[in-house]
């Protein structure tokens, strides 16, 4: 018998908790991760190297943590600049490559236009750059340049004329950081359950933790749906 939804708590990794904007970006594992001082200190050397720089980008793989960074960082880079504007490019693969052709178009349409609406010394941040092709992205920048605008990107490479700001990864003793403080609220058992599970996984500097935190979702429903004393 499964037990009442009353009694369930929420699962730690559902979308409402692992969202970019809800989990604030790991510079460390250790004690310090959660220091206040130490934290501000990281963002203040980050938000340094992008004023120095007019095209500035946040490398890493799928699923490292690139969008979080950017997040964590916007309430100092809305402090610094005298606009920020913020826009995140995405493709769904469930689309057919026509349907993802027009969404292209209309990507880059919206990118020139959002560029060109920005005044002077303001901040352009584009989440996932890679999904702009190399005529726009030389349009974006000539606009951006000629209104002395700074532009902040994340990517899955390097690119040719842009300075690298961060580079994301992450590892074993990351992702077990990260779980341990989603589930700071959950049972004891529920836990060590994913803690075990987390160990077995092999993880490289290139996992997508993203998707990781979908299949520990799941096992989570799994466990849920046990007896107390099946867990």
């Amino acid at each position: 018998m499964r037990p009442g939804p009353e009694f369930e708590l929420p699962n730690p990794f559902s979308t409402e908790f692992i969202a970019p904007a809800k989990v604030p970006y790991l510079f460390t594992t250790g004690a310090a991760r959660r220091n206040p001082q130490q934290v501000d200190l990281h963002l203040e050397s980050l938000l340094a190297k992008i004023r120095e720089t007019p095209k500035g980008l946040i490398v890493g793989p799928h699923g490292t943590g690139k969008s979080t960074l950017l997040h964590t960082l916007l309430p100092k880079l809305q402090q610094s600049f005298p606009r920020v504007a913020f826009h995140q490019l995405s493709r769904d693969p469930r689309r057919s490559m026509m349907q993802r052709m027009i969404e292209d178009r209309r990507a880059r349409k919206r990118m020139i236009n959002l560029t060109s609406d920005l005044p002077k010394g303001a901040l352009l941040v584009i989440d996932g750059l890679e999904q702009l092709n190399r005529p726009a992205r030389w349009r974006i920048t000539r606009i951006a340049s000629a209104k002395r605008a700074t532009i902040l990107a994340s990517t899955h490479r390097k690119l040719t004329g842009w300075n690298l700001i961060h580079e994301t990864s992450t590892s074993s003793k990351m992702i077990q950081t990260l779980a341990t403080d989603l589930m700071e609220d959950s049972p004891f058992e529920l836990r060590r359950r994913i803690t075990n599970e987390l160990k077995q996984r092999a993880v490289t500097p290139s996992t997508n933790v993203r998707d990781l935190w979908f299949e520990m979702y799941d096992r989570v429903q799994e466990a849920n749906s046990l007896q107390p004393t099946e867990l």
